[in-house]
């Protein structure tokens, strides 16, 4: 495949140097010498950061792709409101009319943290499909992806973890962000008598029952729209 490829570039500098349309004698007239050397290093490995600084990850065509697709807005509004959800059954029914009552209409619900991180945790996080709203979410630039840690240092990358220092991720965030959904994003923590097991086996956190702690009292610690679900990944992080 290399001798090919060097076979077209002679090829190509030949007619640049030999192509042109005057006639012999005008050649004769205006000729000239050109040495011409090139040096090629077919050894040498590729730079894996494309551009990026040397400590940056690698990436950067998938990054500034992400940086122009990327949209998200945090709903100040909501954020440090305290509500009371009856029952974990109906918190997806009583925080749509909350939400709705800001101006943002939700759709189908895309994802409910759950029983189990609410019982280990003592939080929820939730996440809808958005059908109508006047708020509009806005680009950001590259920092806003250092900032919610998703540009980290190459020095601080795990590569027998992440091979590709984490741009496999990032091109997941692109393609979802391609996709153009907009979403609502909410968390929060609860405020009430029960803030979380600690020191508590799953298998037993398994066995309890919410029902015993609602109504419950939660505060929203963070409330976004955005077109790409996994924004909150290393900002809300839990296993």
């Amino acid at each position: 495949m290399a001798d090919d490829w060097c076979q077209k570039l002679v090829r190509k500098l030949r007619s640049i140097v030999g192509g042109s349309t005057f006639d012999e004698a005008s050649k004769r007239e205006n000729a000239s010498v050109v040495n011409i050397q090139m040096t090629f290093d077919l050894t040498r490995p590729t730079n894996p950061n494309l551009g990026l600084p040397p400590h940056a990850v690698p990436g950067l065509s998938t990054i500034k792709e992400l940086v122009r697709k990327l949209k998200y807005k945090t709903v100040d509004e909501l954020v440090g409101l305290k509500v009371e959800l009856s029952s974990l059954e109906r918190v997806e029914e009583e925080l749509r009319i909350i939400i709705q009552e800001h101006g943002i209409q939700l759709d189908e619900t895309v994802s409910n943290s759950g029983v189990f991180v609410f019982l280990k945790y003592g939080f929820l996080d939730i996440e809808f499909a958005v059908r109508n709203t006047a708020l509009v979410p806005e680009v950001q630039r590259v920092r806003f992806l250092k900032e919610m840690g998703f540009l980290p240092d190459k020095e601080f990358v795990d590569d027998s973890i992440f091979h590709d220092a984490g741009l496999g991720f990032l091109e997941e965030m692109l393609e979802e962000a391609r996709e153009g959904k907009l979403l609502f994003k909410i968390k929060l923590d609860s405020v009430g008598s029960y803030r979380g097991a600690h020191g508590v086996s799953e298998e037993k956190l398994l066995k309890e029952s919410p029902a015993q702690y609602f109504p419950c009292e939660f505060i929203v610690r963070d409330a976004c729209l955005t077109n790409c679900g996994l924004i909150w990944l290393n900002k809300h992080f839990y296993l």
